[in-house]
This record gives structure tokens, C-alpha cells and sequence, in this order.
């Protein structure tokens, strides 16, 4: 009976262990199945750490720090309650679950690698601070009034094949370098802010749907935003010359708009082969603030060129800061360029190089027209 005791009590050790007061987590590696609770205190690791088990913070708002490199496997979970930590020049590989929830925190000032097939879930305060880096190529996500703020001189990287998900009142703040190549879906009156020091960087999905985007700071790229985009900062489509998509409405607050031009072509149906930049929106278009626009490649401009930059399937109201219709955008090369709001369909915005006559001009033309062809019968 006693030998039984022994090893029935060996066994439960190893399924479930709490760590008290202060120091090393153990043991190490964590095996799948096994239990490691952080009941209180501070603890860290200061070797490479293997965790294929569970690390939890049992509601007692332990800290955890990471130390060296913390590998959580694709079978690991690591979360709930503790403030973890992650400073400069650790890492943490997230195969597995990493959920710092019912009142946990987690901040980054290191590499964070959510890895395909990872997850990482919050509903408490994210915070990625200088230098911090998060690449996210597995699911990350916000729900129930969680947080993300991506600090002045910190970096999320949101790659191909990666998801974020902002859920159920949550909200992201980039203040920092924040690049989509993957899907960022903004949902369940949550939000998505950049702010006037932050560069959001699009070349994949941003679904606002649900949700909103607003943008203070920079926005560039040639992806995609599916839902409204309210601007009151800088929108630099492409990489270079490129195209940016908006399958909603475009409110244009203020701010400013960059154009660049580096050819005639389009892209004939294939945006990635344009060679000037254009947004393409579905919906309607509210414009506002200033144009900037810049020749790239070394092209030159030559009478008759014409540049359809924003395209506007709804309706298109407003225009930009002193620059009416015909009006001089600026003179490149000895050439002159100008603006018209009835481009393309007529309810397109484009820039061309020869000026729109005056509507006496068209009337004094036509008349000369009519009285030519009135001589040329009579001979």
C-alpha cells in the first residue's frame, strides 16, 4: 500500500506543478501533459526553454520573464493571468497556444514569432514596445475589449498567410511600423487607428466590415481594404507605382494624397503591371486635402497624356485643397499638368496635360466649325 501511495503521489507531481516565491521555471523541458502553475511571485528562464505541456498563471498575477528563448511546441499552452514579459534580445517561437487572458498582459520588446499554426489570443493589454518585433504568420487575435499598442520604433509584421483578428470592441494603435501581407479583419465594433507617427503598410486584406480604419499617419501598399476607410493623414498607393483597392466608401478628411507617375499604362487589368499609381474604389468618395504628385522612373510628361488616379464606381463629392476643376497641379519638366473630376467615366478624378478649354472656347470652336462646313457646301 505504501509503494502504491508512492508512486500514485510521483505521478500526480508530474501531471500538475505550482511554483511558488521566485526564480527558475521547472522542469525543463515541460512535457506534454504536464502542468506548470505560477501561483505567485516572479519567475523566469535563463536557458533555452522547451514547452510542450502547460504553463498558466492560476489567477494569481505571477510574472513571468523571459530571459533566453522560450519555444512553446505546437501541443504547448502558455497564458492566463501572469504578466508576461518578453525584453530586448529574448525570444518567444509560438507553435502551440499563447493566450494571456482573465486579466493576464503581455509586452514585447524582443522577437515574438507566432508560427503557422500558432495562436495567439488576448482579451487583456498587448503592448509591443522599441525595438519589439511581432511576426505573425498563424492566427492573432483581440477580442472582449483587448488591446494592442504598437510602439513609436517597434515593428508588427502581419505575413502571408497570417490572420489577425480584432474582435468584439477591441482596438489596435500603431504608433510604430505595422505591415500586412496577409488578412487583418477588423470586426464587432472594434477598431484599427494609425496614428500621425505610425506607417501601415497594406499588401494584403484589411476587412473593416464591422469595424473602422482610420489613418493619421501613413498608409501604403497595393492591397486591398474591403469596408470604409476614413483618412485624415498620408495614402501613398503602391510600393513604388502601384494600385490600392477599396471595396467601400473612401472619406478623404484631410491630410494628403501622393501620386506617382512613372508611365502611361494601367495595368490593363492587371494591377501589379501599372506604371503610375491610381485607387480603384467601389463605393463613394469623399475628398478633401492636399495632391502631391511626383514623376518616378525618369518619365517625362508630353502634351496628351492623361492618368485616370481615382476611380469611383458610387458617387464623388468634394475636391482637393485649391485645386478646382482645370486647375494647375504643377509644371514638370517645362510641361504642365492639370486636374479634372470627370475623367474616365465621368465620375473619375484625373490629371492630363493639356488644359480643358473654357466652355466660351468649345462655343467659339463649334461656330467655326459649323461656319467652315457651311463654305465647304457652298463650293
Amino acid at each position: 500500500m505504501k509503494k502504491s501511495s508512492f508512486y500514485v503521489g510521483l505521478l500526480f507531481c508530474f501531471v500538475s506543478s505550482s511554483l511558488f516565491g521566485q526564480g527558475q521555471i521547472s522542469p525543463n523541458p515541460n512535457p506534454e501533459g504536464n502542468t506548470i502553475k505560477l501561483t505567485t511571485g516572479s519567475w523566469s528562464n535563463s536557458q533555452i526553454f522547451q514547452n510542450d505541456g502547460t504553463i498558466d498563471g492560476n489567477l494569481s498575477g505571477a510574472v513571468f520573464t523571459n530571459d533566453n528563448t522560450l519555444n512553446n511546441g505546437s501541443k504547448g499552452t502558455i497564458g492566463f493571468a501572469a504578466a508576461w514579459t518578453n525584453p530586448i534580445f529574448a525570444t518567444i517561437n509560438n507553435s502551440g497556444i499563447f493566450a494571456p487572458n482573465g486579466g493576464g498582459s503581455f509586452t514585447n520588446s524582443g522577437h515574438f514569432n507566432n508560427e503557422q499554426g500558432g495562436t495567439f489570443e488576448s482579451d487583456a493589454p498587448v503592448d509591443n514596445k522599441a525595438p519589439g518585433l511581432i511576426n505573425n504568420s498563424g492566427t492573432f487575435q483581440l477580442y472582449w475589449g483587448g488591446t494592442l499598442n504598437n510602439a513609436s520604433g517597434s515593428y508588427f509584421n502581419n505575413l502571408s498567410g497570417g490572420t489577425v483578428n480584432i474582435e468584439t470592441q477591441s482596438i489596435v494603435t500603431n504608433d510604430g511600423s505595422l505591415t500586412n501581407s496577409g488578412q487583418i479583419n477588423v470586426q464587432q465594433s472594434s477598431a484599427l487607428f494609425n496614428t500621425t507617427s505610425g506607417t501601415l503598410t497594406n499588401n494584403g486584406t484589411i476587412d473593416t466590415t464591422h469595424g473602422t480604419l482610420t489613418n493619421n499617419g501613413t498608409l501604403n501598399g497595393s492591397g486591398r481594404i474591403i469596408g470604409s476607410y476614413t483618412d485624415h493623414g498620408l495614402t501613398k498607393p503602391g510600393n513604388s507605382a502601384g494600385v490600392m483597392t477599396i471595396d467601400g466608401d473612401y472619406f478623404k478628411v484631410d491630410g494628403s494624397k501622393e501620386i506617382e507617375l512613372g508611365g502611361l499604362f494601367d495595368g490593363g487589368g492587371d494591377k501589379t503591371l501599372t506604371e503610375f499609381d491610381w485607387v480603384d474604389v467601389t463605393g463613394n468618395v469623399e475628398l478633401a486635402g492636399t495632391l502631391d504628385v511626383s514623376l518616378i522612373d525618369g518619365f517625362n510628361l508630353h502634351r496628351g497624356n492623361e492618368f485616370n488616379f481615382l476611380r469611383v464606381d458610387g458617387t464623388l463629392s468634394g475636391q482637393y485643397d485649391d485645386l478646382g476643376e482645370g486647375d494647375l497641379v504643377g509644371n514638370f519638366g517645362g510641361q504642365d499638368l492639370f486636374i479634372t473630376y470627370g475623367g474616365g467615366d465621368g465620375n473619375d478624378v484625373g490629371l492630363f496635360t493639356n488644359a480643358v478649354p473654357e466652355p466660351t472656347t468649345l462655343l467659339i470652336w463649334s461656330m467655326l466649325a459649323g461656319v467652315g462646313m457651311s463654305v465647304r457646301r457652298r463650293r
